[in-house]
């Protein structure tokens, strides 16, 4: 019986017609996982087909295709679907610049697609989705070589049988696992943790047609982390990715269990809080303000106003809105006059 340990490594073939979307996926991929999987690029799908082929002839293993929907002649889905056909153990992610999901759900159903991207992309996100597909692709690998081993071996051999089958169970309960990842992957901010600007949007829809249903409010706060270029400008990136990461764990902390956080964008987050008025919404994003205005950051000091602050706008239903849209527009709104007004305060739609 061969083991992984004695396969060939893997490959990721990334496919994009435009030069600096392979470069940058060719750079974020060979930083990550240049030590253990070669990093193939093509610049349309008949060219990945191609190099499909070569790879295939010299027994290398492609364990994950990353394919730009738009692109001359085939188009991304076409390409996976024809990867699919042939090598159904490789998986697919479907990079994509579109604002709709007809051509994820093409993907979905034509090329049993594992994952989709948008465009821009977040690196640690990529990093993510594609560590999951190469245990997923491990994972499905050992199984089908330790099944076929399986169907070698005669009644002589229950006892080994047994042990293998063992391992299977074992193996695919980790699978199922990973899979789990993947589904909590797709709506999660790759940064700080919290729900991604998609998932903000769906759960805010369906919070929007309950409030209705029941006639209990719901109150919006839309928030920004006060001059966040300037201490980007300052302290550099990687302290200002640990600010929001910092800012997401004080939103997150003591929340209530019906309540939601999520990464609106940047350095703008969202909290949607349930049966809840606009009074107590506004006291909520108070207290929320003072923590944040009240905790010690690295260099805090040296921003405008001598410390790192958040400006909070509330919006409420039915008080403001009377949908999702208008809500969000509502709270964007009175979030502009806090910054408007000076910056690290809270102001309410009127």
């Amino acid at each position: 019986m061969m083991s992984l340990a004695h396969l060939p490594r893997e490959t990721i073939l990334c496919v994009d017609d435009e030069e600096g979307v392979l470069q940058a996926l060719q750079q974020q991929l060979d930083a990550r996982f240049g030590s253990e999987c070669e990093i193939a690029l093509a610049q349309s799908g008949d060219d990945a087909l191609e190099l499909l082929d070569e790879l295939e002839a010299e027994g290398e293993k492609v364990a994950v295709v990353i394919a730009d929907q738009i692109m001359p002649g085939m188009k991304g889905v076409e390409l996976l679907e024809r990867v699919n056909a042939r090598s159904p153990l490789t998986t697919k992610i479907l990079l994509t610049g579109q604002a709709g999901l007809d051509a994820v759900v093409a993907a979905i159903n034509r090329a049993n697609l594992n994952h989709y991207i948008p465009k821009p992309w977040d690196e640690a996100n990529l990093h993510l989705a594609v560590e999951n597909l190469l245990r997923q692709f491990r994972l499905m690998a050992e199984n089908r070589i330790l099944i076929d081993d399986l169907k070698a071996k005669n009644q002589a051999l229950l006892e080994m049988n047994q042990e293998l089958e063992a391992k299977v169970s074992e193996r695919t309960s980790e699978l199922a696992e990973a899979n789990s990842r993947l589904a909590q992957l797709a709506v999660t901010d790759g940064l700080t943790g919290l729900y991604n600007h998609r998932h903000f949007h769906e759960r805010l829809g369906l919070e929007v047609e309950r409030s209705a249903r029941t006639g209990l409010p719901m109150s919006l706060l839309m928030i920004d982390v006060d001059h966040f270029k300037h201490y980007n400008d300052t302290n550099g990136h990687p302290a200002g990715d640990d600010v929001l990461r910092q800012v997401a764990r004080i939103m997150g902390d003591g929340r209530r269990a019906n309540d939601f956080c999520a990464r609106y964008g940047g350095e703008e987050f969202a909290i949607v809080l349930v049966d809840t008025d606009k009074l107590t919404a506004a006291q909520v994003a108070e207290r929320l303000r003072e923590r944040v205005a009240q905790t010690n950051f690295p260099n805090g000091d040296l921003q405008p106003g001598g410390k790192l602050s958040i400006s909070v706008g509330v919006a409420s239903l039915p008080d403001d809105a009377g949908d999702a849209e208008a809500l969000v527009r509502a709270a964007d709104k009175a979030l502009y006059d806090a910054k408007a007004a000076g910056r690290n305060q809270v102001v309410l739609a009127s």
